[in-house]
């Protein structure tokens, strides 16, 4: 068999010649949690693969062309691929090192230094880097030393508007530009909303505004030289897939502390849009460095109510988590604690319900205590004047719901509740990554979670928690007994 010849492009590699396609498919296909509930694969109509290879086409995603060849060779050891790379890449020489890059305010770190430059060396990626590390100061000089067009991603109107203002600070505010759903000021470096470029690709109604929307991000997609997705493991939602799908942007970069533990096997669809991890900072290396604080983890054991047998996993949570009343009383106890201490203390829930509940709970304790609850349904503003108030101390005890997973910087963070549960190995590094940094006379983070023994699926969920901590290999965990007797620790 002769060999194949691939044909590179920004964003598909089409192959030429003869080659055994049912390798190829084998290389790029994936099965979704929940594949085996689907009604398709129940009547056998669909075998429950997603692919990524059209073998109409001959073409697959380009990141996912070192897999397919190494993944090809193993099957057939004697093909060498002929590789034609057709992508529009700077010449070396015109690149300076990051570390000659200059950045208003800002002198980049060593670890920051090695992982801009590995990023530049190999053109595409994933900076595989821990919550503390500074993806954002990375990829802003590495951007300014490729000195190209560039589409920075981001999700989260909040998330949006926080990183232009970073942007425009360490470069500047002529070259910086923005696009949210009332905003489209695209410039040199812009910064995107992903979900409001998402819904003008794709609209709902295909009226003569929403096409002339549409051919505007089509026009954007084609026309930039360096796309970046930050905490770039949400791209595995259609509609940011679609978008750097459609990009024929040469440099392809993603940010995240946590790519690659979804944990729903997804994760193809991030290789195949920007290719392998190009660096990895871990949080490990953080803490010995010195940028981040040593962190200890306290497990306290709720082994009531004690919920019926058979019941399903949101009945469980609803039960014994939410509407726990001997488990919020404990989360409210170490709120106080702490408070009485003079940390700044911060509790995540997943649901509003919950943060209500922790909320009246604190009001009824008959103390004082100066405290905000915000999540996704309250107003911009408002919900930046209580971060700003817990950033400056006026507030001790902020309730928060998921949006402050994701970039939200508080570095003054004493103490981590998690009132949420949850088995998420992201989310569960992600939350505390938000607590790592350093601040003022902060030596540690103290993270306090909960061992819920009162179901088999919150039991389940409280273990690979303790698995996720532990495999760290930085963190102190230990777990504590109902009356408060160490158990035993893990580090």
């Amino acid at each position: 068999m002769p060999n194949p010849i691939l044909h590179v492009h920004a964003n598909y590699t089409f192959i030429e010649g003869e080659f055994d396609p049912d390798i190829i498919d084998k290389a790029t296909r994936f099965r979704k949690s929940g594949y085996r509930h689907s009604t398709a694969y129940k009547n056998r109509a669909w075998d429950g693969y997603t692919r990524l290879f059209s073998k109409a086409k001959s073409a697959f995603p380009t990141g996912l062309k070192d897999r397919v060849v190494k993944f090809y060779k193993k099957q057939y050891p004697n093909i060498k691929f002929e590789v034609i790379d057709y992508r529009d890449f700077k010449p070396k020489k015109q690149i300076p090192k990051i570390e000659d890059v200059p950045l208003q305010g800002v002198t980049l770190r060593s670890h920051q230094v090695k992982a801009g430059n590995a990023m530049l060396r190999k053109k595409h990626g994933v900076l595989w880097a821990a919550t503390n590390s500074g993806k954002t100061e990375v990829a802003v000089g590495v951007i300014k030393a490729i000195d190209e067009p560039t589409l920075f991603l981001v999700k989260g109107k909040d998330l949006v508007v926080q990183t232009y203002e970073r942007f425009k600070r360490r470069l500047g505010g002529e070259d910086v530009g923005i696009i949210m759903s009332n905003k489209w000021d695209v410039r040199k470096f812009t910064i995107a909303s992903a979900d409001t470029l998402a819904r003008r690709f794709k609209p709902h109604r295909m009226s003569d505004a929403a096409l002339e929307r549409k051919q505007q991000v089509e026009a954007l997609l084609t026309s930039i030289k360096v796309v970046v997705i930050d905490e770039c493991h949400t791209l595995a939602s259609d509609g940011l897939f679609s978008i750097v799908r459609y990009c024929t942007a040469p440099y392809r970069f993603g940010l995240s502390g946590t790519p690659f533990k979804r944990g729903d096997k997804q994760d193809l669809k991030l290789i195949a849009l920007t290719g392998e991890v190009c660096y990895k900072v871990t949080n490990k290396e953080m803490i010995e460095d010195g940028v981040s604080v040593p962190t200890d983890i306290a497990f306290i054991d709720i082994d009531k109510p004690k919920l019926p047998i058979g019941i399903d996993y949101q009945t469980a949570y609803d039960e014994g988590i939410v509407h726990n009343i001997y488990r919020n009383k404990s989360i409210c106890e170490a709120a106080l604690k702490y408070n009485n201490l003079n940390k700044q203390t911060l509790i995540i829930v997943k649901k509003i319900d919950h943060g209500h509940i922790l909320s009246d709970l604190l009001v009824s304790s008959g103390k004082f205590i100066p405290h905000t609850f915000i999540h996704g349904s309250l107003p911009t503003e408002e919900r930046a004047e209580a971060l700003d108030n817990f950033k400056n101390g006026i507030t001790k005890i902020l309730i928060a719901s998921s949006i402050l997973d994701q970039g939200v910087d508080i570095p003054n963070i004493d103490v981590l509740i998690f009132a949420s549960g949850g088995n998420s190995y992201i989310r569960a590094i992600q939350r505390v990554g938000r607590g790592l940094r350093l601040h003022d006379s902060k030596d540690k983070l103290i993270v306090v979670d909960f061992s819920d023994r009162t179901n088999k699926y919150l039991a389940k969920h409280s273990l690979e928690r303790i698995r996720t901590y532990s495999l760290e290999r930085c963190f102190s965990v230990a777990i504590f007994n109902t009356v408060g007797e160490l158990v035993s620790v893990h580090n």
